[in-house]
């Protein structure tokens, strides 16, 4: 009897052990929470800078149930350079575009961003709660380039080719290459401003904006600071910021209705040098304030080497050419047939 009860404990010890383990696992899995990321429409329909994505993320417990306000950071990375030919803006590629860190956010965050050239973006996601518990989260989103520049480039490169088959069946020696060395790659610089500030009040709401001097490759970043016009201290409020691009009138980032302390600062890189438009329309309990200012944007000159790699993949085509047209010339001329045509007749020489 003794052995039996023994080895009836002995069998059931598993059970007991996963019994007590269990309210703790589950305990784990519920703080482990999720970050969720949608991005509407689907990145396979977006076209760099043409289309605006909507990007939402939901920070919340495991099963569904909604989070108590985080601190959440985000990080949005341009793709990395190309292997081979890069893409309209070299500057922007593997930098940061958009950075933000806003404390006290309810659970769900939307902003809206116009993404500037084709690849693979990288976002990065991190949420802390009140307890120190975090969760994180990266992934990548997909943009494809846009159909009309390919076509192009491939009309362009086509175009090239035809050019020195054209100058290798004309000339017998390839000095149509030369024309390639017509193709100058313009840059510029736009003027350097310091800090700007401006300050708008609405109903017993102050709100100030700073600009950081904007320049393409790095990013840039925007202050925004609300306070009582008769103490000077902060005043919570809900924060909407838009960035609008002057020249085609696109809206390139929208942070939609933030809740704040008062403060409001992100990173934000403008990816085309012309001038942009900063808006922020903060709204608290009986009070409002619109604020906004012109950022001018610095361009600046790619480096040698990324500039080189698309005039010497032109010149190698124009090359190919050439060297097709002096081939099928070359072929033309010893066709058996065309040599049998041509006799020598000595009387009719004399």
């Amino acid at each position: 009897m003794t052995s039996c009860s023994a080895g009836r404990v002995l069998s059931l010890l598993p059970a007991v052990l996963l019994s007590a383990t269990l309210p703790s696992l589950v305990a784990a899995r519920m703080d482990d929470g999720a970050i969720r990321v949608t991005v509407s429409p689907d990145t396979a329909l977006l076209r760099p800078l043409k289309d605006s994505a909507s990007i939402t993320i939901e920070v919340g417990e495991a099963g569904g149930r909604a989070r108590a306000p985080v601190d959440l950071s985000i990080r949005l990375t341009a793709p990395p350079p190309g292997n081979l030919v890069s893409t309209d803006f070299p500057l922007i590629e593997g930098t940061r575009l958009v950075e933000m860190n806003l404390p006290r956010v309810h659970g769900t965050l939307s902003w809206s961003y116009v993404f500037p050239i084709r690849g693979e973006y990288r976002l990065d996601v991190s949420a802390t709660d009140g307890q120190g518990r975090r969760l994180e989260r990266s992934l990548g989103l997909q943009v494809r380039e846009s159909r009309a520049k390919i076509v192009f480039l491939g009309g362009f490169v086509a175009a090239l080719f035809l050019l020195g088959f054209m100058a290798g069946r004309v000339f017998s020696a390839p000095a149509g290459a030369a024309a390639v060395l017509m193709i100058v790659l313009l840059h510029g610089a736009g003027p350097n401003r310091g800090l700007g500030a401006d300050a708008g009040q609405t109903g017993g709401l102050q709100g100030v904006l700073t600009v950081a001097p904007a320049r393409v490759g790095a990013p840039s970043t925007i202050r925004w600071r609300g306070t009582d016009p008769a103490s000077a201290e902060p005043v919570p409020a809900t924060v909407t910021l838009s960035v609008l691009q002057l020249e085609k009138r696109r809206e390139i980032f929208t942070l939609n209705r933030v809740p704040t302390d008062g403060a409001l600062d992100i990173a934000l890189q403008f990816t085309d040098a012309s001038p942009h438009r900063v808006a922020v329309t903060a709204t608290a309990p009986g009070r409002r304030t619109e604020v906004a200012q012109t950022a001018e944007v610095e361009s600046a000159t790619p480096p040698l080497g990324i500039r080189a790699r698309p005039v010497l993949l032109f010149f190698l085509v124009v090359l190919a050419g050439l060297a097709a047209g002096r081939f099928s010339k070359r072929r033309a001329l010893s066709l058996p047939w065309t040599a049998r045509r041509v006799k020598f007749n000595a009387k009719e020489a004399s």
